[in-house]
């Protein structure tokens, strides 16, 4: 039994990062108590939502939908619940301990929802309360099965103080995993190419933009992992710029470059310093640069593919929306790209009606707000 525990222990912990290894966690677990179904689930009561609700449907019929009809019909009234929330953290609840025979033969739950899945018993935990969410633990025993006896709950409760900490490290690296994503989606919504690279030019993190910036024709590359200038008088000033912004203290510096291609516009590469205070940084734990790639002369570094992308418009379409940002007529549009007077004109109906714009002026606000000064 002892190794038993000292596996469930580590898949405990495993499942920090892995769902699959916390979910093995509490299957064995239910083997070891006798139990068949297990629900983890944690209520945030500001909102009274369920971020995460999860079980074993392998083993019992407590799908993902039967886990749903639990948390909106059952959950405000579940005697089991009441009796959890009035003991501290980490105790554990044993159904019949807290809930008399008469209660059990009248409660809509146990005779509704619990006993058509096959089930009845439960021991349960309220496994971590921080700020407004709560997360809850039961494992319940088949329909003919005995009340939990007190070696049941002794495995419960030797596990307990692991089931707590990895609850609040599953937790903490949920957030941390959220909050990531978060800041990832919006730099890769950045119409300007962003790069932070070490003091060798290596590239650490690079957003979507960076790819629309380093086609064929650009000025710069990426190469073996590093960011170099098609030009080696260029390659030589970019490799200053970003030792300069990596030393201490670190200044900024900018280089605008050019390749032989001759419809590639100029790139200017703004290489700022990191601090060393800053969370990216501290996260490598070296001298960082960050390198914003902008085309010179583009309406705040925007070109027609990042406003397409960013509002769902066709080439055509987002060339005559930066165009008309710029000032420009829709007889300008037509003459710039050799079209009739009635394609530019089909071009901007579908351009209002995709932006959910009325006027041209709102149009330019909405372009204008694509800009990062």
């Amino acid at each position: 039994m002892e190794k038993q525990i000292e596996t469930t222990v580590g898949q405990l912990y495993d499942g920090v990062l892995s769902p699959q290894s916390w979910h093995a966690a509490l299957d064995g677990l239910c083997t070891y108590i006798d139990a068949v179904a297990f629900h983890y689930f944690t209520l945030d009561t500001s909102g009274a939502r369920v971020p995460e609700s999860a079980g074993n449907p392998e083993r019992t019929g407590l799908t993902g939908d039967r886990m749903a009809e639990y948390e909106q019909r059952y959950a405000g009234t579940d005697l089991r619940m009441a009796a959890t929330l009035r003991m501290p953290v980490g105790a554990v609840m044993l159904d019949h301990e807290h809930i008399g025979s008469r209660d059990f033969s009248r409660d809509a739950l146990y005779n509704d929802w619990l006993a058509p899945l096959g089930l009845r018993h439960t021991a349960a935990s309220m496994v971590r309360a921080e700020g407004s969410a709560q997360d809850f633990l039961s494992f319940m025993r088949p329909l003919d099965g005995r009340a939990y006896e007190s070696k049941h709950k002794a495995v419960i409760e030797q596990l307990m103080p692991h089931i707590n900490r990895a609850a609040k490290l599953r937790a903490l690296v949920g957030h941390l995993s959220r909050q990531a994503a978060l800041g990832l989606s919006a730099l890769d919504s950045l119409p300007q190419g962003m790069l932070v690279m070490d003091a060798h030019c290596r590239i650490e993190y690079a957003n979507t933009a960076v790819q629309r910036c380093l086609g064929p024709s650009s000025p710069l590359r990426s190469a073996n992992g590093r960011l170099q200038c098609v030009q080696s008088e260029h390659q030589a000033r970019l490799q200053q710029l970003v030792r300069t912004a990596c030393a201490s203290p670190g200044r900024a510096g900018a280089l605008e470059c050019r390749s032989n291609h001759p419809q590639m516009d100029r790139l200017v590469a703004s290489v700022l310093p990191l601090k060393a205070s800053h969370t990216l940084a501290s996260a490598w734990q070296i001298p960082m640069a960050v390198v914003i790639l902008v085309v010179p002369g583009a309406l705040g570094g925007l070109d027609h593919r990042v406003v397409g992308e960013m509002l769902g418009l066709s080439p055509a379409e987002a060339r005559l929306a930066l165009l008309l940002t710029a000032g420009k007529s829709i007889k300008d549009f037509a003459v710039a790209e050799g079209c009739s007077w009635h394609t530019a004109r089909t071009h901007a109906r579908n351009l209002m009606a995709k932006t959910g714009c009325h006027r041209q002026v709102e149009l330019v606000q909405l372009v204008q707000a694509l800009q990062m000064e």
